[in-house]
């Protein structure tokens, strides 16, 4: 997963591409449901494919980490968007 970070907790990871967050994977507390111990979403993705997911609960930190991948490269697929691998060398405009 593309840088995979991990704010103050080690229970709450974001996905960033570039420096934007676009995805988050939380553990729960809860020991009731060992199946949905692993919180995943999309942040601030609109529209969409119809079998895409922006969220889920899963029982492993993989799984959700491969949710999450899968269905940010659905999305990135659909709005006909790319990972950018290396630095950019564009420079904003000082006239803007």
């Amino acid at each position: 997963m593309r840088n995979l970070q991990a704010p103050q907790e080690a229970d709450d990871f974001y996905l960033m591409s570039g420096d934007l967050q676009v995805g988050h994977i939380y553990k729960r507390a809860s020991e009731s449901k060992p199946d949905r111990q692993f919180l995943w979403a999309l942040n601030g993705v609109f529209g969409g494919p119809p079998e895409m997911r922006v969220s889920g609960m899963v029982a492993t930190f993989d799984d959700a980490q491969a949710a999450l991948q899968e269905n940010w490269d659905k999305w990135l697929a659909w709005a006909k968007l790319e990972e950018i691998t290396k630095p950019s060398t564009h420079q904003p405009s000082e006239n803007l």
